[in-house]
């Protein structure tokens, strides 16, 4: 079947308009439609993502010390001197610290992360 006989009775510049004004409308149409979650080039405009995010790592990880302070306190007047005990509350101590700050650093490192774009997920 010869397509040519639909734009054969049109002449040649009214078939041209009517192919014009529909490529248009399916380019306008097209280009309402968001298809990635971020910019493409991993530059977001928004800059209050990454920084709200820091702020709660710190605000987190920064009560998690607070409790572990308090703790560490606590027990230290439970040893009562005893230097076996003070011995093994500091290892306790430190290693807990330890651990906290490597959580905050991975939380850290996250926040870093936002905005760069999802591509793969």
């Amino acid at each position: 079947m010869r397509h040519s006989h639909i734009f054969g009775r049109l002449p040649r510049g009214a078939a041209f308009a009517v192919l014009g004004v529909a490529l248009t409308t399916l380019a306008l149409s097209l280009s309402q439609c968001q298809m990635v979650e971020e910019r493409l080039t991993g530059v977001s405009l928004n800059s209050t993502k990454p920084d709200l995010c820091v702020t709660n790592c710190t605000t987190t990880y920064n009560g998690f010390i607070r409790v572990e302070s308090t703790t560490h306190v606590a027990n230290v007047k439970n040893c009562a001197s005893d230097s076996l005990c003070l011995a093994l509350e500091g290892m306790r101590h430190d290693a807990e610290v330890d651990r906290i700050q490597i959580a905050r650093y991975a939380c850290l490192a996250e926040c870093r992360h936002q905005g760069s774009g999802g591509g793969g997920r």
